[in-house]
């Protein structure tokens, strides 16, 4: 999920705004989107570019390297940050909570991740379960570019990227999948919901198209971004799924909904041992056990 940054003319002008925005978040418990203020430089600008969809820049620190979308206001949206030297890592925290699709599908073959970015999640299965399949959907060719230039994530290696619209492809395509992951974002505007995704993307029409895509017993995991109505989103989700777990996020108020179509739920119980169990498998720089621990009750 982006992780907005008020960054807009240097250092001085974040000191000045990092004191507020530190107060406020103590004490902000709203479904607005956190901000992400942290006081340092952005790195050495690598690119910057406008698409059709999206205007991007990416930076360097060191190993790490960061993918932004920049707002039509100029906030700095932290869409994906990867550290090349530590690629079984994952350094932003939805992107660790997807994976806990491994708890309801402990052995997928082959899964879907709807929305590249800088592909930190194609990195993380390449290091850690290198057999299953992935097939990956992004509309927008620059970020493809983009993400086989600055990080190392191209077609290749059971890896094989489509440049295509997400509803289109799943419409359209014939494959199954064990798991799928939604995590499409666009720049915000009237196509999509005010923190980008697109609007078709998250419809009653759209899920049924995913679930035609699913092996039985398939799950769908979506990012959901913190926004006025993202009870309303998760209710959508519900409303077209058997089963449905909601995991809140520690760092914002965002979510990461696992949708399952198996008919028999799992327990909490179940869910934090089967979360141990892959902690024991893994071996990941974080606790799946702990994330587990999320579940809205």
């Amino acid at each position: 999920m982006p992780q907005v940054r008020a960054f807009r003319n240097g250092l001085p002008w974040v000191l000045a705004v990092s004191a507020l925005i530190a107060a406020s978040v103590c004490t902000f418990r709203g479904p607005f989107p956190a901000v992400w203020a942290a006081v340092q430089q952005p790195g050495e600008v690598m690119l910057e570019v406008k698409s059709e969809y999206s205007r991007i820049k990416v930076t360097r620190e060191n190993t790490t390297r960061t993918l932004w979308f920049i707002r039509d206001n100029g906030e700095e949206v932290v869409e994906s940050r990867v550290d090349l030297a530590r690629l079984n890592d994952l350094l932003v925290e939805y992107t660790r909570y997807m994976f806990l699709s491994y708890v309801f599908r402990p052995n997928p073959e082959k899964v879907l991740i709807v929305g590249l970015g800088g592909g930190s999640m194609v990195h993380f299965l390449q290091q850690h379960d290198p057999k299953v399949k992935v097939d990956v959907v992004e509309i927008d060719p620059t970020i493809v570019s983009i993400a086989d230039r600055y990080f190392g994530v191209r077609t290749g290696r059971n890896v094989n990227i489509n440049v295509t619209d997400g509803l289109d492809y799943l419409t359209h395509a014939d494959a199954k999948y064990d798991v799928i992951y939604m995590d499409a974002f666009l720049r915000p505007s009237g196509g999509t919901d005010k923190v980008g995704v697109p609007l078709h993307l998250k419809t009653l029409k759209f899920y049924s198209e995913v679930q035609k895509r699913l092996n039985p017993d398939g799950v769908v995991v979506f990012n959901l971004n913190p926004h006025l109505s993202v009870q309303e989103d998760i209710r959508t989700i519900k409303e077209a799924f058997a089963n449905t777990y909601v995991f809140r996020l520690t760092g914002y108020d965002g979510f990461v909904v696992v949708a399952s179509t198996a008919e028999n739920a799992l327990t909490p119980k179940t869910i934090s041992a089967e979360a141990a169990r892959i902690d024991g498998r893994f071996h990941a720089p974080f606790s799946f056990r702990k994330m587990a621990g999320r579940l809205a009750r």
